[in-house]
């Protein structure tokens, strides 16, 4: 038996079942995620970065399926082989990858469907808040890291660490960089760099205050949003904070 999760505000393409549900003709796959995808990206403020995101995201998707397993699936559509429910615990947060790199652990692959669409519309909850829930959840996913290192599976664990790992620490790195950048510059060449530094984030303010400002602007601010969402989000994950859950608009 194959069990289906997607989330209610899913729109799922009329073929995206069968596709999804016949990557399980091949016994090594234990779980399939589906391709997620955003409707009306341009109807608010964030939809063109979160639609940029995610298609980066499918990026490294596919070529981790190709190569091996996605490390973790979108909860708009997921399915795995029901006598492989790992059945996380209530404090987990993301169990849309905790629920995959458990199955990996039990040996199987996790495949990726691209042809199994799911859709959402874009809305305004894709802020701040969002981010937060996201971020603890991927700090809370390092103590899974064992699943992934023994037995051992390689490229799994690789891909873990490049596409997870690194970017936790995508954040602490830029206060270092803008740190050490001040403290150095007395050199003319530290002088440039900082100059450049400020306009980025002269950029980021600028795409944060104006509602309208164009896609050049509003890039480094989605990039600087969801990484400053990292530091709440390890706090609150670091407390064992439980009421995280969605909110809908």
């Amino acid at each position: 038996e194959i069990v289906v999760f997607t989330d209610a505000a899913s729109m799922l393409e009329p073929d995206a079942l069968r596709r999804l549900v016949a990557c399980f003709a091949d016994p090594r796959v234990g779980a399939a995620g589906g391709l997620y995808r955003i409707r009306n990206p341009a109807g608010t403020q964030l939809g063109l970065q979160e639609d940029f995101y995610w298609k980066y995201e499918t990026f490294l998707k596919k070529m981790e399926s190709d190569l091996d397993s996605i490390i973790g699936a979108h909860g708009a559509l997921y399915a795995i082989r029901k006598e492989l429910y790992p059945y996380p615990e209530s404090s987990v947060i993301n169990d849309d990858y905790v629920i995959p790199v458990r199955i990996l652990r039990q040996g199987y692959r996790v495949c990726y469907e691209t042809r199994a669409v799911a859709w959402e519309e874009a809305h305004e909850m894709r802020g701040f808040s969002r981010r937060i829930r996201i971020m603890a959840g991927n700090f809370q996913q390092l103590r899974e890291l064992p699943a992934l290192v023994w037995p051992p599976r390689p490229l799994p664990l690789l891909f873990f660490l490049s596409h997870k790992v690194v970017r936790l620490l995508v954040p602490f790195a830029l206060l270092v960089l803008a740190l050490s950048n001040a403290f150095l510059l007395a050199h003319p060449a530290y002088q440039a760099a900082f100059i450049a530094q400020a306009a980025f984030y002269f950029a980021v303010l600028a795409g944060a205050v104006l509602p309208k400002a164009p896609r050049l602007l509003r890039l480094p601010y989605y990039f600087v949003m969801i990484n400053a969402a990292a530091l709440p989000g390890i706090y609150y994950a670091l407390r064992g904070r439980r009421n995280m859950a969605w909110k809908r608009r």
